[in-house]
């Protein structure tokens, strides 16, 4: 049976029988009972003053007359009876309501949630980085020109100080030569660490493997917040659905005992003891209205929406949710876990990577900077050594190539020895890591198996406690209904038919949220368990936030 169809069925007999203020003797036929509608939110159901005059003047088995039509409660004697028991809303009404479902809101944190957007990121610098890495043997092209001049004495090859004005210019690719020099910046030029360019791309490789797994690990713990916080919504509005019904039954017995005592057959301490229940379930209705937009509020934060518009969910009844196959072991899904949660994924590869710079570091003093350097242009100038010469004698073209190989070991050896040390520590940093993450991971299986059998049971008795609660509150109308007892018996009954229907719902979306956590602790996305919702925007679709 459907959780709220039971309590509906419950209360609405709760509601006959506590309108009905006497029972009908056992020859008599038994007179034709009031429908009521279901307690749609936010209504009230019909009061013992609208009860049949047939039904009212019915004598009790017991022998007492039960109060007639005219002895009943007046409209002021009922508003004071109910006084602060009027259902008004906590928190303001926003001015735009919008209806959400799970794969719906899955799908917008996709698209719009900035902690999804940040790790997606990080992938786009990976692959930037990688691509840099990857480009280290591509020669780099400069073009440019310079123009030397000299006036005074320098020295010659041979010793000899010699007073000298001269000038020189080149134009073309590269720059910064003088006399019989080659360019200093080379017009083509390939310039890098041969160890530097086999490894660095390749630990490069695993950091963008390692980004792409940690973005999917963000994406998953993100989709299991808005699970959360979605689910978190609907039990809200689901338990201030029953709860309503009940503060509609509350109220039925708050009139009838009122009546009760008004003509002497109660007393005036069981409509006090009814109106403080009462009271107590209204401050627990006004506490719903407070979590529902709380609920709305922390639902709209993570899908980054317009916080004003107030999100609500289908109008369904919680199901159990079953993600994961209930005949494995927890040792089988730590298993699963282990093999496919895509932080494990990123600290291996995050590992292969450091185990590349390790190798690139040992190989550093064998491999050469490598220097391969092409240029070409126009030089040329003059000087006033020799008498007779004009200060720019010629220009003409010229081409330069140079090739360069340069071994180092840093420091005799020792600063080549730190780089390799370091990098090791940095390789045995990342397995602990990988270690620490997986013992972290097995945490979190066993966890979330632990809270899914806890919650399937508690579902179980849950559901075994609604079912007690309905027949305890059927045998207690039925003595009300036959003249045995008074509608304040019944108070007990009644309110703990409501609590046992608040706490399924409870159980059910606890259940499920283990579920979804467990889901997620294997190695899935939250996405991969529900629907696609296509393509189509929604017409109800909420707008993003403009923030």
């Amino acid at each position: 049976m459907p959780i709220m169809a039971a309590i509906v069925m419950s209360l609405g007999a709760a509601l006959v029988a506590m309108n009905a203020a006497a029972g009908r003797p056992p020859d008599r036929q038994k007179a034709p009972q009031p429908q009521f509608s279901d307690a749609a939110r936010g209504r009230i159901v019909r009061t013992a003053r609208e009860q049949s005059e047939a039904e009212v003047n019915q004598p009790r088995t017991d022998g007492k007359v039960p109060a007639k039509a005219a002895d009943r409660l007046s409209r002021d004697e009922e508003a004071i009876a109910l006084e602060g028991l009027e259902r008004v809303d906590v928190v303001p009404p926003a001015e735009e309501e919008r209806l959400i479902d799970l794969p719906t809101a899955l799908q917008l944190a996709e698209a719009t949630n900035p902690t999804i957007a940040l790790g997606r990121q990080a992938i786009v610098e990976a692959v930037a980085l990688q691509s840099g890495a990857r480009a280290m043997l591509l020669p780099t092209l400069n073009a440019g020109s310079n123009y030397h001049l000299h006036q005074g004495v320098l020295q010659a090859s041979f010793g000899e100080i010699r007073n000298v004005n001269s000038q020189s210019i080149y134009v073309g690719a590269g720059a910064r030569t003088l006399a019989a020099e080659t360019l200093a910046i080379p017009g083509v030029r390939i310039f890098s660490h041969l160890g530097d360019a086999l490894f660095a791309p390749l630990a490069a490789g695993q950091i963008v493997c390692a980004r792409n797994a940690d973005s999917l690990a963000t994406d998953n713990s993100t989709l299991l917040a808005v699970v959360e916080r979605y689910l978190e919504l609907a039990m809200a509005e689901t338990s201030l659905d029953a709860i309503h019904r009940g503060e509609d039954s509350m109220r039925v017995i708050v009139l009838a005992t009122a009546a009760f005592a008004k003509t002497g057959q109660g007393r005036e301490g069981d409509f006090n003891r009814a109106r403080a229940d009462a009271l107590l379930l209204h401050n627990e209705e006004q506490q719903l209205q407070e979590d529902v937009a709380v609920a709305s509020a922390e639902l709209s934060r993570v899908l980054h929406l317009d916080p004003s518009i107030r999100l609500r969910t289908q109008p369904r009844e919680l199901e159990l949710v079953q993600l994961v196959d209930p005949d494995y072991s927890v040792e089988t899904l730590v298993e699963m876990a282990q093999a496919a949660r895509p932080e494990l994924a990123a600290r291996m590869a995050e590992i292969a990577a450091a185990d590349y710079r390790v190798r690139q570091e040992c190989t550093r003093p064998f491999l050469p900077v490598v220097s391969v350097g092409f240029s070409g242009g126009a030089f040329g100038g003059g000087g006033t050594f020799n008498p007779g010469q004009q200060f720019f004698q010629a220009f003409g073209g010229r081409t330069d190539f140079d090739v360069m190989a340069v071994w180092s070991v840093q420091n005799l050896g020792f600063g080549n020895s730190a780089l390799q040390k370091r990098s090791r520590a940095e390789r045995d940093q990342a397995i602990a890591a990988r270690g620490r993450m997986a013992n972290q991971v097995a945490r979190e299986v066993g966890d979330a198996y632990a809270k899914s059998e806890s919650k399937k049971r508690q579902v179980a008795i849950a559901r075994q406690r609604l079912q007690s609660a309905i027949a305890g509150a059927q045998e207690e109308l039925e003595r009300t209904r036959g003249g045995e007892s008074l509608p304040i018996e019944a108070l007990n009954s009644v309110r703990l038919l409501g609590e046992a229907g608040v706490a399924l719902v409870q159980a059910v979306g606890g259940y499920d949220l283990a579920q979804f956590e467990l889901f997620v602790a294997i190695g899935q996305t939250p996405t991969g368990s529900l629907p696609d919702p296509g393509s189509r925007r929604p017409q109800n679709m909420p707008q993003e936030s403009g923030n």
